[in-house]
């Protein structure tokens, strides 16, 4: 028989080799856990972190919008646009972001609501539209196929690299933008104008756009929309041509660029331009009160010389250019219509004379029209400039399309007629003297 003390040492002894044995194999289980490269590791012991759903997931992970494909997987409340843009001079147009849509809202002339346009990212459920939105029409972006019957847009997708958007425009021999030129004379493009220069509703639909452009002119626009909606084509309201300050009408690339999905690039063309456009001001701003000189504009038209009033978009330019516009101190911004003998009276000692003649006519062409404008201060000091440079085969001018956006070059040009020190050595591109280019 063994003592039982000595049964007692035997037991403690027992119970040492097993808790260590288990203390052993804690440790070695433990080891195998943290060896990924162990076979014998269990693998749901350590799952992947990607077979598992992030609780923080708020869907696709853009570093940048979408300019050429559809996103996948969205749901709503997704964040499609990382890449937005916004307005600080244009006065017409709205744009929010509503994370898998924007809301485009433009405000033509006359109207006292603005339109709405949804532009949902291709590939994202459409949205639960409610209030103002719900009849709204929804365009999915980026827009591959666009149709435009304004010109003043055009530029927009040549400084975006777009051109292969277009599918439409209005007239091609109205067109000067070189790239879109040469893609309609390539046949790349639909014109859609009739012969009233407005958009056929066939024509239109035949060319199955993703959207129309057209400009906001007349209540009776948002019913020839209306009808082009009805047809399956959303129109996107244009009123760039509403806006009376030059780098309100150049921000209108943004727009553009909010169909394509292309803020970034758009936001980026347009603060240069703008940044030439403030360097111009400041630097014309030192020239002397005495030094600015008079400027009239525009010439009689069956017997009626219609000049924009001092509130106006061409006011407003001859004085960021250094000039005094010899209407200034009227109020608006419609056309002010005046007969010859006003003019004469008013501003008949004008020491510039701007759009009027042609670069292609003479001083007698400007007589023919009235001999009396002889009479006028520039017409006897040959300092009278046409805005005709440019023209296109069908009569289509730069000063109407390019200069919308390219403020920087419009400026630059009456710069360089109403202060020719400050800029001496400039290519002008809208701007002429009569004669110029006989």
């Amino acid at each position: 028989m063994v003592p039982c003390s000595s049964r007692a040492a035997l037991l403690l002894a027992v119970l040492g080799v097993v808790l260590l044995l288990s203390a052993c194999t804690d440790a070695d289980e433990a080891d195998t856990a943290d060896d990924p490269d162990d076979p014998a590791a269990d693998p749901d012991d350590d799952p992947d972190p990607d077979d598992d759903p992030d609780p923080d997931d708020d869907g696709p992970d853009l570093d940048a919008n979408l300019t050429d494909e559809c996103v996948e997987d969205a749901e709503p409340g997704d964040d499609l646009f990382p890449e937005q843009a916004s307005f600080e001079h244009a006065t017409t147009v709205d744009l929010s972001y509503e994370g898998t849509y924007k809301v485009l809202e433009v405000t033509p002339p006359g109207a006292e609501d603005a339109t709405p346009l949804v532009l949902l990212q291709c590939g994202a459920p459409e949205p639960e539209l409610e209030g103002e939105l719900a009849d709204a029409p929804i365009v999915e972006v980026p827009v591959e196929r666009a149709v435009t019957a304004t010109t003043t847009n055009l530029p927009h997708f040549d400084l975006l690299d777009a051109v292969d958007a277009l599918a439409g425009i209005g007239r091609a021999d109205f067109v000067t933008t070189d790239a879109v030129r040469e893609a309609a004379e390539a046949g790349d493009l639909v014109e859609v104008a009739g012969p009233d220069d407005e958009p056929e509703l066939e024509t239109v639909v035949d060319a199955e756009p993703d959207v129309l452009v057209v400009d906001g002119f007349g209540p009776e626009i948002l019913d020839d929309a209306e009808r082009f909606r009805d047809a399956g084509v959303p129109v996107a309201l244009n009123a760039d041509f509403a806006e009376q300050d030059l780098l309100g009408r150049a921000e209108w690339i943004k727009v553009t660029g909010a169909l394509l999905n292309a803020e970034a690039a758009a936001t980026e063309a347009f603060d240069d331009i703008a940044a030439e456009v403030e360097s111009l001001r400041a630097e014309v701003a030192e020239v002397a009160e005495d030094d600015r000189p008079t400027v009239l504009l525009n010439e009689p038209f069956e017997g009626t010389w219609f000049a924009p009033a001092g509130d106006s978009y061409q006011a407003q330019a001859i004085a960021d250019a250094g000039g005094d516009y010899a209407f200034a101190d009227t109020d608006g911004t419609e056309s002010l219509e005046l007969d010859l003998e006003t003019v004469l009276d008013e501003a008949g000692d004008a020491d510039v004379w701007l759009q009027a003649g042609s670069v292609q006519g003479t001083y007698d062409d400007l007589v023919g029209v009235d001999e009396r404008l002889a009479e006028l201060q520039a017409f006897q000091d040959e300092d009278v400039w046409a805005f005709d440079r440019g023209m296109s085969p069908g009569g289509g001018l730069p000063v109407f399309e390019e200069a919308y956006t390219r403020a920087d070059l419009y400026l630059a040009d009456l710069v360089s007629i109403l202060q020719p020190e400050v800029l001496p050595d400039h290519e002008r591109r809208f701007y002429g003297p009569v004669g110029a280019d006989r």
